[in-house]
């Protein structure tokens, strides 16, 4: 089973606090978290060596939509910030990436000073290679295995494929490095990414990879071209892990057209079903002041989305060929640590802290959302299914 590690970009957090389960239930209420007070950031980006401010450098939040530029002088702000953990990068031609993992609360108002570092491109190591077959042979490998499989992925293309270098010393494993960012263009869902792709690994049924990302909205042609990209989010983020850790967070799955169920392995290592639905209240606990929540299971989790059929494509992506698309979507999360801390954007905080397998496993790159993105009017406290057979 194909399978991906998931998690936020933030170190290990420490946080222990624990509250009844009564407190739990009053703090997911729509009047608790249903309003957060956005943060906001500001600072300067200056020469390691000689401090003079760097202007036109890129300060964004990875994984978002959110950024903006440095001005003369160096200096950024960035406003209106949902609470939550992120990766706050800073990126500029000429000088190594500087990102800084923050944990930003209702009201925070942080400063930051980033002292960049000069650094050499050899041009020759960046577009000149040995671009051969073989070479074409890894990138459809790894655009299928980072892109994805989906009926989204057939309008995702990377801009800039010769920046990727390819080891594949072993037998069934694939690595990449990008000498410079990927820039995609998605659309299906009208996103440019710049990704700065840290990693990536591919080995026998395993794929994972970690980096930084900066979505920008892409301007649609016309008003139909615009009302497809907002469909393609929507049908993209509900059903989606993101979606699920939300719902989750406000002990709505049911509402939200998610069932959930625990399993079980055996002796002989093979995962069964319990019968009974789990109750969502037995895996979470809220963190005091916080608006995170703890996330602590064994062994792993089914989570099934009952108002979205599987993609046509699921069947022989999953060596399944010979049956029909089913008329929901199965999941399943595994935790890699005991307990893993979910943030208030959905994001679990610690980086590989779990792993999906089957349909979230399934979504890659095409299908990806960013992190401040809602479906209008969407509040997982509120929002209920409409034409959910499988719930009814």
């Amino acid at each position: 089973m194909v399978s991906e590690w998931v998690g936020g970009f933030m170190r290990s957090l420490c946080i222990s606090t624990f509250i009844s389960f009564s407190l739990l239930a009053i703090c997911f209420s729509q009047t608790c978290a249903q309003y957060l007070t956005p943060a906001t950031i500001q600072g300067r980006v200056v020469d390691y060596h000689t401090g003079e401010p760097l202007q036109y450098a890129h300060v964004f939040l990875s994984g978002t939509r959110i950024g903006t530029v440095t001005n003369p002088a160096g200096r950024f702000q960035i406003e209106h910030i949902p609470p939550g953990s992120y990766r706050l990068v800073v990126s500029i031609i000429g000088y190594e990436r500087a990102p800084v993992d923050i944990l930003l609360r209702e009201a925070d108002e942080r400063t930051y000073v980033r002292r960049l570092k000069p650094v050499i491109y050899q041009m020759n190591e960046l577009y000149v290679g040995n671009l051969d077959n073989r070479w074409e042979r890894y990138l459809n490998r790894f655009e299928r295995l980072f892109i994805g499989e989906t009926a989204l992925a057939d309008d995702v293309a990377i801009l800039n494929p010769e920046v990727l270098r390819f080891n594949s010393r072993w037998w069934g494993r694939l690595e990449a490095e990008a000498m410079a960012p990927l820039i995609i263009e998605n659309r299906s869902l009208g996103y440019r990414i710049t990704y700065h792709l840290e990693e990536f690994r591919h080995s026998g049924t395993r794929t994972r990879w970690t980096g930084e990302s900066h979505f920008e909205d892409m301007t649609p042609v016309n008003a139909e071209q615009a009302e497809v990209w907002e469909k393609n989010r929507e049908e993209a983020f509900e059903g989606s892990l993101r979606h699920f850790l939300l719902s989750l967070s406000q002990l709505q799955l049911r509402q939200n057209g998610f069932l959930m169920y625990e399993q079980r392995r055996d002796m002989h290592g093979n995962y069964h079903r319990n019968s009974f639905r789990l109750n969502p209240a037995r895996i979470v606990s809220r963190l005091e002041n916080d608006h995170f929540y703890h996330l602590n299971f064994n062994d792993r989790i089914e989570i099934v989305y009952a108002c979205q059929s599987e993609d046509p494509r699921y069947p022989r992506w999953f060596n399944q060929q010979n049956r029909a698309p089913a008329r929901v979507q199965t999941s399943y999360l595994q935790l890699n640590r005991r307990p893993v801390t979910v943030d208030p954007n959905g994001e679990i905080v610690e980086t590989y802290g779990a792993t999906r397998f089957g349909y979230h496993s399934f979504q890659r790159v095409a299908d990806k959302t960013p992190k401040d993105y809602r479906p209008e009017n969407y509040h997982p406290a509120t929002f209920r299914v409409e034409n959910c057979r499988a719930l009814q």
